[in-house]
């Protein structure tokens, strides 16, 4: 045979190798077999301009320690980034989700993402269609969704009071929802009167809250250890509705992973009965949209628990 079929075995036999030992289970050195862990880049997005978006310290290492606990449960690893953007400039804005490998976006909640740049939703966007995926939890279920029903009277006044603008820019879209503030009608009962302690107050009952959300059975099987069971929650923003019927035509089915049982402070009756929690997709990517906070709710396994199986659904590993 000539020098060339050799040469041409060589090659082969070399991609085998070392495509073996990427694919293969390793041996550590007291003769363990070691599955190689899959990493799961995770950034959590804040704005400057969002008045709620201060002493993100806490929070960055709550995800920390709640992450950290999953990683053995799960056999993965977590790397979690912190982002921030103004409305000129930012991390989102100059393309870090791409250039970091990033597989999922946790948007923490606020009011921010309400009123925000072109860019920054263009960004977002691109990286969810391109198969990227997005957990919206509380201000942020309403960015994923389609925007606000049901405004109180008098928000107007308040948006341009503490966001600088009387109107919401638009939203992300990507699930066929709405974010229903009926019950915040009772919140803003005078518009004009509501400042800074009234915030506070709201606030200080947010963190408080406790609620109970049924788990649905839904085909995604995302929470299957909890089916059809009750978990308590603590509250975050009001809840999800249906989107127009017209929608589902041309968007991808909705799926709701749980609904409000109970209610509690500074929410009104009117969130009980509807979504809590959906998941859906948008075009290649996947989005999780929550109403509540689990992982905030700090007594409970359970709750945060459904937090991380949230984001492993999103980055497409579980």
């Amino acid at each position: 045979m000539n020098k060339k079929f050799y040469i041409f075995i060589s090659l082969i036999m070399s991609f085998v190798f070392v495509f073996l030992s990427i694919i293969s289970p390793s041996i550590s050195s007291d003769g363990v077999l070691e599955i190689k862990k899959p990493t799961i880049k995770v950034a959590v997005i804040w704005q400057r301009w969002d008045i709620l978006d201060k002493g993100t310290e806490l929070n960055m290492l709550l995800y920390r320690l709640i992450l950290n606990k999953a990683e053995n449960k799960y056999n993965v690893n977590f790397k979690l980034y912190e982002f921030w953007d103004t409305r000129l400039n930012g991390d989102i804005q100059t393309g870090k989700l791409s250039k970091l490998g990033i597989d999922v976006i946790i948007g923490p909640g606020g009011i921010g993402t309400w009123n925000s740049p072109w860019k920054y939703r263009k960004e977002i966007k691109d990286f969810v269609r391109k198969g990227g995926g997005f957990y919206g939890i509380c201000g942020d279920s309403t960015f994923g969704s389609l925007g606000v029903v049901n405004l109180p009277r008098g928000y107007k006044h308040l948006m341009k009071k503490y966001l600088g603008d009387r109107d919401f820019t638009p939203m992300l879209g990507f699930v066929n929802v709405y974010t229903d503030a009926t019950s915040y009608e009772s919140i803003f009962k005078r518009p004009l009167l509501f400042g800074v302690l009234n915030i506070l107050q709201f606030g200080i009952r947010l963190f408080k809250s406790r609620a109970r959300i049924f788990m649905k059975p839904s085909e995604l099987n995302i929470h299957e250890p909890y089916n059809r069971k009750f978990v308590r929650v603590m509250l975050g923003n009001s809840c999800l509705v249906d989107g127009p019927r017209l929608n589902n035509l041309i968007m991808p089915k909705v799926h709701t992973l749980a609904t409000f049982v109970t209610q509690d402070k500074p929410f009104d009756r009117s969130i009980k009965g509807n979504m809590a929690m959906v998941a859906s997709t948008f075009f290649r990517g996947r989005v999780v949209l929550s109403s509540p906070h689990p992982e905030l709710t700090f007594e409970s396994s359970k709750a945060q628990d459904i937090f991380i199986r949230n984001l492993l659904w999103c980055s497409k590993i579980l």
